[in-house]
């Protein structure tokens, strides 16, 4: 399935500072393992335009299911499953960093629904990118379509202060307490809760989850460590904790990931 993807990086120099890249597919669903898979719980934010293709996105912790052609899923820990509607896969997407949302739009985004429609935050804009990204004919046409549309709908704003904690949560790989992740950007743990929820759309403690729970799932996809060992590796009391909290956020048991590891993952891992 790797060889289907097509990635690659933004172009524009400041659109790599939020965007970590665009990616491709398109693939008939037989040639998929799984009809429906469940999409893990990732701490990224990702844009999908789905083509005549559309899929169900089933939010399992919502009890609600929207059928999606062009949208953007925000930073959640709900369970949520995606199944395609036709028999063919075609996606052009980009993953952008949790922060980046607050970049195209005023609103707080702990308020906005979980799949937000491109054509609410874009308007018309998403309408005349629909119209060129059709008439592309090659991937590389298309991620340059979708630079554009990033570019002309950013907003200035100030973010530092979500951004460098986002980038030390990332660099100690979610091993930081919120006290220390607080002292270190120099605020209250009430005020970076506050621009969490605003900027990200989530809290701080569940972003360091997120985090963590990637690496752990990176490992059991491409080591050969024991449960135990990952474990403990992401700081983890024990097995049981580790166990207990990838089952509460993914639904299933961490021996069953390997084995279900799904095919399209919208790119995570």
């Amino acid at each position: 399935m790797e060889n289907d993807f097509i990635i690659e990086k933004p172009v524009n120099s400041y659109l790599q500072t939020w965007v970590d890249y665009y990616f491709f597919i398109e693939i008939p669903v037989d040639q998929l393992k799984l009809s429906e898979e469940f999409v893990f719980p990732f701490p990224r934010i990702t844009f999908g335009y789905f083509f005549d293709h559309p899929f169900l996105v089933t939010n399992h912790s919502a009890d609600a299911n929207y059928s999606a052609d062009m949208i953007i899923s925000r930073i959640s820990t709900d369970q949520i499953s995606v199944k395609p509607l036709t028999d063919r896969v075609k996606i052009i997407g980009a993953h952008i960093k949790p922060f980046a949302l607050a970049l195209l739009t005023n609103e707080n985004i702990s308020k906005m629904p979980w799949i937000i429609k491109t054509a609410d935050l874009f308007q018309k804009e998403a309408t005349t990118f629909k119209k060129k990204i059709d008439r592309c004919s090659s991937p590389k046409e298309m991620f340059a379509e979708v630079e554009h549309v990033f570019l002309k709908s950013v907003l200035e704003k100030d973010l530092s202060l979500v951004i460098s904690a986002v980038d030390l949560i990332e660099e100690e790989k979610g091993n930081i307490s919120i006290a220390t992740l607080s002292e270190s950007i120099g605020v209250s743990t009430r005020t970076l809760r506050n621009h969490f929820y605003k900027s990200v759309g989530c809290s701080p403690k569940e972003y360091i989850m997120l985090v963590k729970l990637r690496q752990s799932i990176y490992q059991m996809k491409y080591t050969s460590n024991s449960l135990t060992s990952v474990s403990y590796s992401q700081n983890f009391a024990d097995q049981a904790h580790f166990t207990h909290t990838v089952k509460n956020i993914i639904g299933t048991h961490p021996k069953e990931i390997k084995k279900k590891f799904p095919d399209f993952r919208f790119l995570q891992f």
